[in-house]
């Protein structure tokens, strides 16, 4: 059986691995000249099933409109994205309802327990590079309101078995040094040893090795210009200098380009792109070297050590179509939140040695990802992921390489394919 990927960020890449380990042929498309260049490239580097609740949240409308003209504001809405946004939307705030939002945040919880377990099962195949820190992640709260939604919310994790626990800030700064300067400024916080950290594209890039090895294919610089089906049933893809390339089955793992590239097949996929940003500077040699992810909730985002030597600042979600041009409003808001959970190293980093970055994280109206068939015969879907793509990528890889190849199927993507929109 020849399977196309379209795609070579970590959910492309990770399928491809999976499939080529269960024995199908695999050729993987990419049309940037190496894996993990866009979304996957300098994303907020962790894996965590603590966060798996939607962005949607109930009462997400008030929240819309508070940050309106706030172009600092955690979520943005760009006025030139309304018209693309108008049933996306719709359908983005019917799912903060919530049962809804508890149903679709429970998908989520499930999918990304899945994918902690196969990512043990990637790191034990194949010794995968990554900078890997498996320490767990840390949540601080500067205000009771903010603690209370805490505890609201790891009793919800402890039912699906996500291990919490309640920090003070005492015992937020025996945890983890590097927060002493702040630690008046705390009302507690929450620890996640089941969450993880680690370089998404360093992790595509190792992956890809691996999977050359074992046989798959990967063409850099090529870019997928139609999908090529007939009587109901994929046939292959032409690229854009007009090669046609045949196979059996096609995924297309694109991010927030899979609804163009399926459009013409008459798949309708109800994804949109939602900027999030990073600002990923290096550690100072003279301070305590931050050892833990550190998540803030008034920031809405977080800080990550990556490896010994860098931190990463990523956060925030901004939707403004396909635009790629770095916000300096959105940059500031990852610089203060830098300085707001580490001002001595904030301090210490020249502003020249901070490198920004954006990607465009492909949202579902409901939040949950789109895996699995389509009404195409042969044309699956990897998309919708939204800012857990990188949580969810080895468990998303792993069921759609089963549920291609035929096998038993450990993880059913019964609820997470595209038919649940119809």
């Amino acid at each position: 059986m020849h399977v196309i990927v379209v795609g070579c960020g970590v959910i492309g890449v990770s399928t491809a691995w999976f499939l080529t380990r269960a024995g199908a042929d695999v050729t993987v498309l990419e049309r940037r000249e190496g894996p993990a260049l866009e979304t996957s490239f300098a994303n907020a580097s962790m894996l965590t099933p603590s966060l798996s609740a939607p962005w949607n949240s109930p009462g997400v409308w008030l929240k819309l409109i508070k940050f309106l003209g706030r172009k600092e504001a955690a979520l943005l809405v760009r006025p030139a994205a309304f018209p693309a946004l108008l049933y996306w939307g719709y359908r983005f705030l019917r799912n903060s309802q919530p049962v809804r939002h508890e149903i679709n945040l429970r998908k989520n919880l499930k999918l990304c327990n899945y994918s902690i377990d196969k990512m043990k099962e990637l790191r034990s195949d194949t010794a995968v590079e990554y900078e890997a820190d498996l320490s767990g992640v840390m949540e601080v709260c500067r205000d009771q309101a903010d603690m209370k939604r805490g505890r609201e919310h790891i009793r919800f994790l402890g039912a699906d078995q996500v291990p919490a626990e309640e920090l003070t800030p005492a015992g937020i700064v025996e945890l983890e040094p590097a927060l002493e300067p702040i630690r008046r400024e705390l009302a507690g916080g929450f620890y996640f040893p089941a969450d993880e950290v680690g370089d998404a594209h360093k992790f595509s890039r190792s992956l890809q090795r691996h999977a050359e090895r074992h046989g798959a294919r990967f063409r850099f610089g090529a870019s997928v210009q139609e999908i090529l089906g007939q009587q109901g049933s994929v046939q292959g893809v032409r690229l854009g200098n007009g090669e046609e390339i045949e196979a059996n089955e096609v995924v297309v793992a694109a991010g927030s380009y899979t609804p163009r590239l399926v459009k013409a097949l008459g798949v309708r996929v109800p994804v949109c792109p939602a900027k999030g940003y990073s600002l990923t500077t290096p550690m100072p040699e003279e301070l305590p070297r931050l050892g833990h992810a550190v998540l803030d909730d008034g920031y809405k985002a977080g800080v990550v050590p990556l490896g010994a030597s860098r931190i990463r600042v990523g956060g925030t979600v901004e939707f403004t179509g396909f635009n790629l041009d770095l916000s300096p409003e959105r940059v500031a808001n990852l610089r203060n939140l830098l300085a707001g959970v580490l001002p001595r190293h904030a301090e210490q980093i020249d502003v020249k040695d901070m490198q920004a970055w954006c990607g465009l994280r492909p949202a579902s109206p409901d939040g949950v990802p789109i895996i699995g068939p389509t009404q195409v015969q042969g044309l699956s879907l990897a998309t919708g992921h939204g800012h857990l793509g990188w949580s969810m990528a080895a468990g998303t890889g792993k069921a759609l390489a089963q549920q291609i190849i035929g096998e038993g199927q450990e993880f059913p993507l019964e609820g997470y394919a595209l038919a649940r929109f119809d």
